[in-house]
């Protein structure tokens, strides 16, 4: 049996549809991946804690571990820093993850 996958990542980039996923990360817990300048060329799977407004900006606050639980190095970002959302339906706080999180901290 062969598998092939030609999916592709469904980014989205421009700054309102960006905020319009993080809002829709923090009312709803789902999990999105997320590029950003302060990351480096990697990519978090996690999901928003709060939004908040500044000035010219929004400070964006993640959950403080991903979805597998590993610490994120960075976990509150500026809007203008975020390069690419990736949404996802999984949710942050599944069952299944939730036994992840807890048992990798051991």
């Amino acid at each position: 049996m062969e598998l092939h996958s030609n999916q592709q990542l469904s980014w989205v980039t421009t700054s309102s549809e960006i905020l319009e996923e993080l809002i829709r990360s923090r009312d709803h817990g789902n999990v999105i991946g997320l590029t950003a300048l302060s990351l480096g060329p990697s990519m978090v799977i996690t999901a928003v804690e709060e939004i908040i407004d500044i000035r010219n900006d929004k400070i964006i606050l993640l959950k403080e571990v991903d979805l597998l639980g590993i610490r994120l190095p960075e976990s509150d970002l500026l809007l203008t820093e975020i390069v690419g959302v990736h949404p996802l339906r999984t949710k942050y706080n599944d069952p299944f993850h939730i036994y992840l999180r807890d048992h990798w901290k051991e």
